[in-house]
């Protein structure tokens, strides 16, 4: 149930950072158009457009780390979590008892310094029932286009080389490209466009009223569909519809498509007219008129058309026949895009909050881990020789400790038994201090809550090291202070990669202030004002 929450909750922040995304590329495109209109027909802008927003969305499902990122941790209190697992009756009341205890405040576990929102424990689940409605309806309209398309290729027929060669609307030079990559041309009655249908191995149909054409005109409308073909836009469109699938609730993306589109057609146009005199070009003008006449059905999406348009696109894409070439652009303007760009990733990533519980800290004073009997007379010697007075050095080269000892959290009575500090996943930790590996994996005590922990023996004490995504050592090992135990994780019920130490002394959890020298100095503001409000110090 906790992992199930903590993926609904990822995917929701992945659906806002999309949006943000979206919105923010669409703006500074919008602007960037107007000051200089030759990005317009340029298909890797659009492409990396809507690269951007996707990728947006995928930064947010990346486990992060609170020291590179500059927004706060997202945490939820240990009731929260107890509530989650027990299910949405409890979650509910799990919401009114924070209400209820508003004036409660509560370290956070991963680094972070701003606790969850109660509404907020229950959105996950709202959108995640709207998703999944939008997400039913936009697959529904792709198979229903899928069931079209396989309609009109069934009744079409396929055109033999001989057929193609008596057909009059390719060159020699079009029929070698076709026989030598095996493409294949068929034929349908339907008033379509000329289109490729298909992503990965795209089939070129043809209305038969194309047969009506002149033979110069059939030879450029044809040119052009192969320039769709050689240039793999089909793939381009395909990857653009899968991505306004999964994203549906995106408008911006469905505005760079759009814009992709155009952009593909004239890219299109302008290879087909290069070098052509006038005359030709009105010819190849006039094609598109009377395909846009003769189409009488509506067109269903998803395919790479010649003229599947209405009047307008058609007006427009006659007014930019007339141009040369396309604007150039400069490569001082191409750069300036690609880096603002970029900035939205590299901005979406800094501003990316990091997830985390406080449930794998909500343990009552659970047994001690003994250690096991029988160890050497040399090492239980070096084990009581580490017990001295000295101060331990720190478990992380990079201290930043945010949550501290015997804090108490909303709801429960139960205080903090260890600090928190904040790291990212693989960070090395290191003894404090040389002694004995009294047990290395899992935990068993607090329902396995801790997840993969070491715990040394330092004469009378003891150091516990929780969370960690790897270990280096074993049980009954004699490890030297500064010896690296492991890598800091997430594992157990703490989805923020951090590190949880604690001092124990037979059953008594010690602070390990005590133990670690000016640990204030370390410590984050939030952590310190929740400790002065609720111990006076």
């Amino acid at each position: 149930m906790m992992l199930a929450y903590v993926m609904l909750f990822k995917w929701m922040l992945a659906s806002v950072s999309c949006l943000l995304a979206g919105a923010l590329v669409w703006a500074l495109l919008a602007l960037a158009l107007r000051r200089w209109p030759a990005l317009l027909p340029r298909r890797a802008l659009w492409l990396a457009a809507q690269a951007v927003t996707a990728g947006a969305a995928l930064l947010a499902l990346v486990p992060h780390s609170p020291q590179h990122s500059l927004a706060p941790t997202v945490t939820l209190s240990a009731a929260e979590s107890s509530a989650i697992r027990a299910g949405l009756p409890a979650l509910t009341g799990a919401v009114q008892d924070r209400a209820s205890a508003a004036d409660s405040t509560e370290p956070d576990a991963a680094g972070g310094d701003l606790d969850l929102p109660p509404l907020t424990l229950l959105l996950p689940a709202l959108w995640t029932l709207a998703y999944a409605a939008g997400l039913a309806w936009m697959l529904a309209r792709r198979l229903r286009a899928r069931r079209v398309w396989r309609g009109l290729l069934a009744s079409a027929q396929r055109l033999s080389p001989q057929d193609l060669l008596a057909h009059g609307a390719f060159d020699g030079a079009q029929l070698a490209d076709i026989a030598r990559h095996r493409l294949t041309v068929m034929e349908t009655d339907a008033a379509i466009s000329p289109m490729l249908v298909g992503v990965r191995r795209p089939v070129l149909l043809l209305p038969r009223h194309l047969r009506g054409f002149s033979a110069e005109q059939q030879h450029m409308v044809i040119a052009h569909e192969l320039h769709h073909w050689r240039a793999r836009d089909p793939l381009c469109l395909g990857v653009a519809a899968l991505l306004q699938t999964v994203f549906w609730f995106n408008p911006a993306l469905r505005w760079m498509n759009a814009k992709m589109e155009w952009a593909l057609e004239l890219i299109c146009d302008q290879r087909v007219l290069a070098g052509r005199p006038q005359q030709q070009r009105k010819q190849y003008a006039a094609a598109l008129l009377l395909q846009w006449k003769a189409q009488t059905a509506a067109m269903p999406t998803g395919g790479v058309a010649f003229g599947g348009i209405d009047g307008a696109t058609a007006a427009a894409r006659i007014r930019q026949m007339q141009q040369a070439a396309l604007p150039v652009l400069s490569s001082a303007v191409a750069w300036s895009v690609a880096a603002s760009m970029a900035a939205v990733l590299a901005g979406g990533a800094m501003l990316q909050p990091a997830l985390a519980f406080n449930a794998a800290q909500q343990h009552d004073a659970a047994p001690p881990v003994t250690a096991p009997v029988g160890h050497p007379a040399e090492t239980a010697a070096a084990s009581e020789a580490a017990a001295t007075d000295a101060a331990w050095r720190y478990p992380l080269d990079k201290m930043r400790v945010t949550g501290v000892f015997g804090v108490r959290r909303t709801v429960l009575v139960t205080p903090h038994k260890g600090i928190d500090i904040a790291a990212p996943a693989g960070t090395p930790v290191h003894a404090v201090a040389g002694g004995v590996v009294v047990s290395a994996g899992v935990l068993t005590e607090n329902a396995g809550r801790y997840g993969k922990t070491v715990v040394l023996q330092h004469g009378a004490q003891r150091s516990l090291y929780a969370h960690l995504t790897s270990m280096n050592v074993k049980a009954g090992a004699t490890v030297e202070a500064g010896q690296q135990i492991g890598t800091v994780g997430e594992t157990g019920f703490a989805t923020g990669p951090h590190l949880h130490f604690e001092v124990r002394q037979g059953e008594e959890f010690i602070n390990p202030a005590t133990r670690l020298a000016n640990l204030d100095a370390y410590t984050t503001k939030r952590a310190l004002r929740l400790r002065q409000q609720q111990q006076g110090y």
